[in-house]
């Protein structure tokens, strides 16, 4: 019965309307076999009581063989009663002593009654302890049927009262074209009903069903049409309220997301202008860093060399020697400091030979390999894109000389169509990839790089494991 669940409810509710039905037929095919049953009883009851009627009043014409007398009895009686075809009277040894045939015999009615058939022995009492037999013959009148009762036991005779079972027949088929026409027309009504009462129920469900989907495609302007005040109809308004209500929250969450999208767009700009005005500043820096405090602690070298030619002690000389060997440390770690701000080979040679001289210092001071590749031929990128990917090296080897413990570093710079993608990949233990755990932890290296990434409308992906990490980022060649 898995299919019944599929069906919609209007057939479902038509279809057990149609069960009922049939089984009303069927209850009244059998009370009209009931019937009939009920009137051939009635018919053989008749039968045998005028048969027991003309047997007593005929058993001393019988012994008297007095045929006039049994012939008028009979005839008497057979012109009382419609249905009743005909009545003989026989002796006991089945001969004709009297009939109600003017013109013989009906063809397939026997003369002659079969004696041995009507004996005590093979006779069933139906009526108090007067024994009858019952015989249907089908003449050319039609269907009759004989009730046979002995006279004293048969030892007088037998009268034969034959029924004809068209007056009946007549009488049932009215009365079964009656009731057939009754049941067919009360299921038509009740079908003509089931279906309207289906609609009328039905109808109301799928305007809801069909706005309930409208619904879940996200439209919450869909209005369901309240038809009554039963079950349906609250439940139709209920429904127009939650569909107003889902409107309201959705012009609230469509205003509310565009605040979001402008405050977004305004934190992009914002950190981008961030960026530009750090990437300035470390070049203002960087600049000045490189032409004034270098140029001063140039100067006081040579201010320092002219004094080292003209003293003649020897401990000031190593002494003053020793301030110049320090005053030419600072002078190198400031050029060191000003280049990491902003190397100038970034502007004057671009972007591999940036990373190329920054990956062997880097190597040099923290004493892990470093093994760079690129794709062969002239990169053209844009400065945003140099800068960006620059900074993510300049972090990503940060993070590895302070938390990855790794001994080798692989540096791939790689075209891809309209793109260029930096690869790094380390040895070492591996690091944490949430971006939320590490903001949260104040640890914005991550973050930082795929806010640059993400901002120039590129992607950073970090991978770790147990084998070491693997951070790519991928930006477009040229910004619009």
């Amino acid at each position: 019965m898995k299919w019944f669940r599929h069906l919609s409810v209007f057939y479902k509710f038509n279809a057990i309307i149609a069960g009922m039905l049939l089984i009303n037929i069927v209850v009244g095919v059998l009370a009209i076999q009931t019937a009939v049953r009920l009137v051939e009883d009635q018919m053989e009851k008749r039968g045998a009581e005028l048969a027991s009627y003309i047997g007593v009043l005929s058993s001393n014409d019988i012994l008297l063989d007095d045929r006039y007398a049994l012939s008028d009895r009979i005839n008497k009686t057979r012109k009382t009663t419609d249905d009743v075809r005909y009545i003989i009277i026989s002796d006991s040894a089945g001969g004709i002593l009297a009939h109600t045939f003017n013109d013989g015999f009906p063809q397939g009615l026997p003369a002659h009654m079969p004696i041995a058939r009507y004996t005590l022995a093979d006779t069933a009492a139906k009526e108090g302890d007067v024994p009858y037999h019952v015989a249907k013959y089908d003449s050319n009148e039609g269907l009759i049927r004989e009730v046979t009762l002995p006279i004293e036991g048969g030892a007088i005779g037998y009268v034969r009262v034959g029924i004809s079972e068209k007056a009946a027949e007549q009488i049932l088929d009215k009365r079964m074209r009656d009731v057939a026409f009754l049941v067919l027309l009360v299921c038509m009504l009740a079908a003509g009903a089931a279906t309207y009462l289906a609609f009328v129920v039905i109808h109301p469900l799928r305007r809801l069903t069909q706005a309930a989907e409208q619904i879940g495609h996200g439209n919450f302007q869909v209005y369901a049409e309240v038809s009554g005040q039963d079950e349906v109809g609250k439940l139709s308004t209920v429904f127009n309220e939650m569909a107003g209500s889902l409107h309201y929250k959705q012009a609230e969450n469509n205003r509310l997301l565009e605040e979001l999208r402008e405050k977004e767009a305004m934190r992009a700009e914002l950190i981008r202008k961030m960026f530009t005005v750090q990437e300035e500043e470390r070049k203002r820096i960087s600049r000045e860093l490189h032409d004034e405090t270098g140029q001063l602690l140039a100067s006081l070298l040579a201010y320092m060399k002219l004094l080292l030619s003209k003293l003649t002690d020897e401990h000031q000389r190593s002494l003053l020697q020793s301030a110049r060997d320090v005053a030419m440390d600072a002078l190198g770690g400031l050029r060191r400091i000003a280049v990491e701000l902003r190397p100038p080979v970034l502007d004057d040679l671009g972007l591999p030979a940036a990373m190329n001289k920054y990956l062997h210092n880097f190597s040099d001071q923290q004493g892990i390999q470093v093994h760079f590749s690129m794709s062969e031929g002239k990169l053209e990128l844009g400065s945003e894109v140099s800068q960006a990917l620059y900074r993510i090296l300049q972090e990503s080897l940060t993070n590895i000389a302070k938390h990855a413990r790794a001994a080798n570093v692989y540096v791939a710079l790689l075209s891809a169509g309209q793109s260029i993608q930096l690869i790094i990949r380390d040895d070492g233990v591996g690091i944490d990839t949430d971006l939320d755990t590490s903001y949260g932890k104040r640890r914005l290296g991550i973050y930082g790089m795929t806010e640059r990434a993400e901002l120039l409308g590129g992607s950073l992906l970090v991978e770790t494991g147990s084998g070491g990490t693997t951070i790519t980022a991928t930006l477009p060649t040229y910004l619009r």
